[in-house]
């Protein structure tokens, strides 16, 4: 594989095409990084307000709560889909007939 020499043009459409794509591979890790924090967050504030808590730290963990809740959902509102979706085999097909 060493051997093959292709024109300099070639060579840098590919390695922008690879660097494009770690750069997304980064964006979406840290995206997921996020997405984890937050539900990490979401599950100790429920896990804390299942036990003996006063008005005030109630209220304050509800708040959090919901300011976690909110931040998840729009940060994976904004996520691009990790698979393509495959087209249904049986859209614009009868059923009985060949393909």
């Amino acid at each position: 594989m060493n051997d093959i020499n292709l024109p300099k043009h070639i060579v840098d459409r590919i390695e922008a095409r690879w660097c494009a794509r770690q750069e997304k591979r980064e964006i979406v890790d840290r995206r997921l990084e996020q997405l984890r924090a937050h539900r990490n967050n979401i599950r100790r504030y429920r896990r804390l307000l299942s036990t003996k808590l006063s008005d005030l730290e109630r209220q304050f963990i509800e708040r959090r709560l919901s300011e976690e809740s909110s931040a998840m959902e729009a940060l994976a509102a904004d996520m691009p889909p990790l698979l393509h979706e495959r087209p249904s085999l049986s859209v614009g097909r009868s059923e009985g007939t060949s393909p």
